[in-house]
């Protein structure tokens, strides 16, 4: 009798063992299935979000180069215009040198133009043509330093293509060439911490708010100006967006004796990533 008990129990306990495991694996295996189908549904949404990242990333660069190539044409334009006004004046000699010079300057703008970031030396090179051929069309009627830091390696430092030359345009035609005499303008690179740096254009104009009250002639309206510094301030809320770094745009009217204006300081600042 204690034997057929003890077989039964036995029974009882082996298929309740067999039981419970075969529920075990089935909750496992369901488990495994659950969590397999979320790590696919995770890895797709990550997916999604790399890719969606990806085509942001891909529409800011072609808005940035879009707002880049929107700036350069005024300047070009200018410069056509430096040349007209030599030809109708008669200076031939003059005209050809500056033809020469902004076929120069022309060709270097049209190899860097899908470029968002440029050696600082490339940068600096350009800009020099740039204001050779400013000098040139004002009869050197202004002079310019431009100075780099000595922490600075020019061929090594990336720097944004082109965007400081608007500033330099708004510095020598609104501010400078509305005085008699000392025109004076001034550009620094500075670094100020490890992958910190900025640049600032500094003139001796006659400040902002005079220079509203001039009228600009008709190949050179404030339309025109206005609006290459506000691509500027565009490209620079772009940078901010697309590579999450610092970028920030800061105009300062200078003030002398009895809060009179004798000028106008751009400071752009900007942080570049080590991994550029």
């Amino acid at each position: 009798m204690s034997i057929t008990i003890h077989n039964v129990l036995l029974l009882l306990v082996t298929t309740a063992a067999v039981l419970f495991f075969l529920l075990f694996i089935r909750y496992r295996s369901r488990y495994l299935a659950v969590k397999s189908n979320d790590e696919a549904v995770a890895r797709h949404k990550t997916n999604q979000e790399k890719e969606t990242q990806t085509l942001r990333k891909q529409l800011s660069e072609l808005k940035l180069t879009t707002l880049k190539s929107q700036v350069n044409p005024h300047f070009l334009f200018n410069c056509l215009n430096g040349i007209y006004s030599s030809l109708m004046n008669g200076e031939t000699a003059n005209a050809k040198e500056y033809l020469s010079g902004f076929a120069r300057l022309l060709r270097h703008v049209l190899m860097l133009a899908d470029k968002n970031f440029i050696s600082l030396q490339e940068e600096t090179d350009m800009l020099e043509q740039y204001l050779k051929l400013e000098q040139l069309r004002t009869n050197n009627g202004f002079d310019y330093t431009l100075k780099i830091d000595p922490q600075i390696s020019p061929a090594a430092l990336p720097v944004p293509c082109m965007l400081i030359q608007p500033f330099l345009e708004n510095a020598i035609w609104h501010g400078l060439m509305h005085k008699e005499t000392d025109r004076q303008l001034d550009i620094r690179w500075v670094q100020l911490h490890k992958n910190l740096f900025s640049c600032e254009v500094t003139d001796n104009g006659i400040g902002r708010i005079q220079a509203l009250q001039y009228h600009n002639d008709g190949l050179k309206t404030g339309r025109h100006q206005s609006r290459g510094m506000e691509l500027c301030m565009e490209r620079a809320e772009l940078y901010r967006t697309m590579y999450h770094t610092q970028f920030n745009i800061e105009i300062t009217d200078l003030l002398g004796e009895e809060n009179m204006p004798r000028g106008t300081r751009v400071c752009i600042t900007f942080e570049i990533d080590p991994s550029w």
